[in-house]
């Protein structure tokens, strides 16, 4: 809405330029219906013209670029983006929103109640008779001629007086389409209310519509004299119809000075001619210099301008048994030796139909026996019609991994493609994929049994010695435990290194999952930020979840006490966005573990009942019945896709 504001704020200038000379150059002369032609052309024109943008590409040299790795958390750290889950938004820019289009309602409503004034007094008045295109509508009301569209309205008292010289003139109105061309400027009116150029421009487009039918009826042979006397006497009282072209004027005076001045010489109407510097220098003003790198070894520049952006790079793990041992991994790295020029030189960002990221992750599979792991990198091109297409590996680990890679980004969902200067454009994207394989021998190098934490309210904490790099954690808190202690110990465990955290659910053997975020001191690592994380995704998707200090649930768009409304929301959400959906979760430092655990439960408790009964719908049976592919399926209909986010306060 904010670029739809700078888009008319352009236009009001443009508006204003052209009106400006117009009225400098052009109004006094007698070409009344060439200065029409002006005024209506440099109207749209002025609507047109911000839309036309000229992109001039420039050569440039630009040094290959390396991308930072980056990994997909499941947990956001609250330094980069608790802040970011409420952002004040400024009031003046909605403000400004509000009131602009309360002018154009304003505005557009005179001019709907204007014909709804006009079409009342024709369907009341008597239709006496049709001619030269026109109807002759004859009302017993009071008021001065006018005409509209195709009627002629005339009061009971001039219809029955000499009334000539009146049905020629509404008939010039008429045969010239004056009414058609008011109504649009009505409508750009609407959209540049606040610009006093257009209402300007709309009182002189009325005036030669004057001009052009006293000139009509004059050519017609009626006497200027008996004219000028009749316009004379109808001039006591004036039409209150805004859209329509009353016979009685309010530029009465101009009217009859018109009717008498020499016309203007020809050769004036060259003048016109002011409008092509005008619009060069709009163009010139709006035109965009776009930087076309060149392939430095060979010094030339691409045949196409070329757009190129790395995605956040994905993590695919493999655990193999015992009878691999670490030596026989092969561990291939091959990045540092490509030699790209990427970045965004473009205007928005291509975004997938579905969060490619996760897309491509659920996905990726180790194919059996391959024991070679690294970074490989993939590229592809997102067409302007949103095809992916010309997948290729720039970095490979092994001819298997390659293929696989290739084959699924072949298949992957339609893109909305990248924007440059308004227009869809293609775009080259990088893929990075971490391939990473964990023999016995290394895993059982740290621990693989579960380690409790016992934390208290006071804030102690038992088993913390226990903790390795790589450890499975399960965080056992008191009920009213402040989150501030919980989140202090999450930090923590990011800075050793801890694999896995699970909270578990007080009296009960439930408990819920979460990975950690690494560490943000880890400088070959990566963490997301709030928009990285939701990069496409739709907002009206993401459910946001919250608890205050004071223990109160704020879910989606209501704040709720009981568990049964917040199934209830949730699952209503999750059903109308289906696996779009995103939930995040917030809390302050004072929040109760207890209650932000419940909610955990809460959130997993909503994926399973909506999968549940998604497994009903496409199979027939409950999701514990279902066999392991089965199972599989509706994971991926419905995912579950939770971000946590720390709120410190």
């Amino acid at each position: 809405m904010t670029e739809f504001l700078i888009y008319d704020g352009k236009v009001a200038v443009a508006l204003l330029v052209f009106y400006l000379f117009y009225r400098f150059l052009l109004k006094k002369e007698t070409f009344h219906r060439f200065n029409r032609v002006v005024l209506v052309g440099t109207a749209v024109l002025s609507f047109l013209l911000p839309l036309c943008i000229i992109t001039i590409h420039e050569p440039i040299e630009v040094e290959p670029v390396v991308p930072e790795p980056a990994v997909l958390a499941t947990e956001l750290p609250a330094q980069e983006l608790g802040p970011l889950v409420e952002t004040a938004v400024p009031w003046w820019p909605i403000a400004l929103i509000i009131l602009f289009w309360a002018g154009v309602a304003f505005v557009l409503g005179r001019v709907c109640i204007s014909i709804l004034s006009i079409v009342r007094i024709i369907r009341r008045g008597q239709l006496v008779r049709g001619e030269d295109g026109c109807q002759i509508i004859v009302t017993e009301r009071d008021i001065d001629p006018f005409s509209w569209m195709k009627f002629i309205v005339l009061s009971r008292k001039d219809w029955e007086a000499p009334h000539e010289s009146i049905l020629a003139h509404e008939k010039s109105h008429i045969g010239l389409g004056h009414s058609v061309e008011v109504l649009l400027v009505d409508v750009l009116s609407a959209l540049q209310w606040f610009n006093p150029a257009i209402w300007m421009l709309r009182a002189d487009l009325q005036e030669l519509h004057e001009y052009e039918a006293d000139d009509a009826v004059l050519r017609a042979g009626t006497n200027i004299k008996e004219y000028q006397y009749l316009l004379i006497r109808k001039a006591v009282s004036k039409s209150g119809y805004s859209v329509a072209n009353s016979f009685n004027h309010s530029i009465l005076k101009n009217r009859i000075t018109m009717m008498s001045k020499s016309k203007s010489p020809l050769s004036r109407g060259w003048r016109v001619l002011y409008l092509l510097p005008l619009v060069c220098l709009g163009l010139g003003l709006q035109a965009r210099t776009v930087y076309v790198p060149i392939d430095k070894d060979s010094e030339k520049i691409p045949a196409e301008e070329q757009f190129n952006y790395f995605l956040p790079e994905i993590v695919v793990m493999k655990y193999t048994d015992a009878s691999v041992k670490p030596e026989d991994v092969i561990h291939v790295n091959r990045v540092n030796e490509i030699k790209l020029t990427a970045g965004k030189n473009f205007d928005t960002e291509p975004v997938c139909s579905e969060n490619f990221s996760r897309w491509l992750n659920s996905r990726l599979l180790y194919p059996a026996g391959c024991l070679y792991d690294g970074t490989l990198v993939a590229m592809f091109v997102v067409g302007e019609d949103g095809k992916v297409g010309n997948v290729e590996i720039v970095s490979g680990l092994c001819e298997e991994l390659d293929k696989s890679v290739a084959d699924l980004i072949g298949k992957a969902p339609e893109w909305t493609p990248a924007k440059k200067d308004g227009k869809p454009v293609a775009t080259v994207l990088f893929q990075p994929v971490i391939f990473k394989i964990r023999t016995a021998t290394t895993a059982n190098s740290t621990q693989t049994s579960p380690v409790v934490l016992n934390v208290h309210a006071d804030g102690g904490i038992e088993g913390k010695g226990n903790v390795v790099p790589g450890a499975t954690v399960i965080i056992n808190a008191e009920a009213n435990t402040p989150m501030g202690i919980v989140n202090d110990l999450k930090d923590w465990l990011r800075e050793v290194g801890a694999l896995k955290v699970y909270y578990s659910k007080q009296s009960e053997t439930e408990s819920v999952m979460r990975h950690l975020a690494p560490s943000v001191t880890n400088k070959t690592l990566k963490v997301q930020t709030y928009d990285e994380a939701l990069k496409g995704i739709d907002r009206k998707d993401i459910c946001v979840a919250r608890i205050n200090a004071h223990d109160k649930i704020f879910f989606e768009s209501g704040a709720y006490d009981n568990d049964v409304d917040i199934l209830r929301v949730g699952k209503a959400f999750l059903k109308a966005h289906g696996a779009k959906t995103v939930i995040t979760l917030t809390y302050d430092r004072g929040t109760s573990y207890g209650v932000y655990q419940n909610l955990q439960a809460l959130l997993t408790q909503i994926y399973n009942e909506v999968r549940d009964e998604k497994a009903r719908e496409v199979y027939g049976k409950s999701l514990v019945d279902l066999s392991e592919d089965q199972r599989a399926a509706i994971l991926r209909l419905v995912p579950m896709t939770v971000l946590e986010t720390d709120m410190k306060g």
